[in-house]
């Protein structure tokens, strides 16, 4: 039942707006999910721009975390503007006009409040998404060092969060949705990303190549390349999990013919888990071909 959290959220989310847009009016409501929505549109537009130019660029030497920061807070004058704006132009609109306004309490008031329900979700479920996919590859990242093969069960448990992206992404549309807004959470790059962590690492490698789908997949994705390549191991090995999947090779690994398809259908979880299971008891694995 945990893992229904994001969602039981938005659905308390939603009848709470319900309410308070049937007894008080949904303008308040309304204006913030339009604020909200100018938001995300400008957002996701700068944030895929800003991704293009720092990824072929030499010259952008600030590391991405500190990127996204100054980038979310640039986002709030934005907000705040855009929801003045909805504002002046819901009041203008509803001026000397008792029909409209009727349109915007009761019943029909609580039926418009969904609108901002569903733009905050949108918000709300990316959130959810971006912290399971950090934990996600930082769990990928603990599994692919040597030592992990002498702890055997001790291996802590895969992270609760993505448990709560997987619920998310099971509702019909929301995955292909979130995947074209947050290019982070895009079940595309973030799996190549895990399969770039998994190419130099002879145990876990070795365990994922024992699927000849896995194999078809990584020599057309040519991911064990990829992690050779200079600037891709240094952020390996700086745990940079933001510019590893906006990494300009990993995202062009996307776009190799049929690959984006398999990686949107890679079920990562259950490799990692049976992975962490054919380790008890620790068992040494034998040399196995490059990815």
């Amino acid at each position: 039942m945990t893992d229904y959290l994001p969602i039981l959220l938005v659905a308390l989310f939603a009848v709470t707006s319900f309410i308070f847009a049937t007894t008080r009016g949904v303008v308040p409501i309304l204006t913030s999910g339009l604020g909200l929505l100018a938001t995300l549109v400008i957002g996701v537009f700068c944030l895929n721009l800003l991704i293009t130019i720092k990824g072929n660029s030499e010259v952008i030497g600030i590391s991405w975390p500190m990127t996204l920061t100054f980038f979310s807070v640039g986002l709030i004058p934005v907000l705040l503007f855009a929801r003045f704006i909805a504002k002046l132009l819901i009041l203008r609109l509803l001026r000397d006009n008792d029909n409209k306004r009727r349109w915007l309490g009761g019943f029909m008031g609580g039926c418009l409040s969904q609108f901002s329900v569903v733009i905050g979700a949108i918000f709300l479920f990316s959130g959810f998404r971006i912290a399971a996919t950090v934990e996600e590859l930082n769990y990928t990242a603990s599994l692919a060092r040597e030592q992990v093969v002498e702890m055997g069960g001790n291996i802590p448990a895969y992270p609760r969060s993505v448990g709560w992206r997987d619920k998310i992404e099971s509702i019909p549309f929301v995955a292909g949705l979130l995947d074209r807004i947050d290019p982070f959470s895009n079940r595309e790059y973030r799996n190549a990303a895990a399969l770039v962590m998994v190419a130099p690492a002879p145990s876990l490698r070795g365990y994922f190549i024992q699927d000849r789908n896995i194999i078809a997949l990584a020599r057309a994705g040519r991911f064990w390349d990829i992690s050779q390549d200079p600037s891709v191991a240094e952020m390996l090995r700086t745990q940079d999990r933001l510019g590893l999947v906006f990494h300009r090779k990993v995202r062009q690994s996307v776009l190799k013919g049929g690959v984006g398809e398999q990686l949107r259908e890679l079920q990562l979880r259950g490799y990692l888990e049976g992975f962490v299971d054919s380790l008890i008891p620790a068992s040494i694995g034998v040399e196995q071909p490059n990815l």
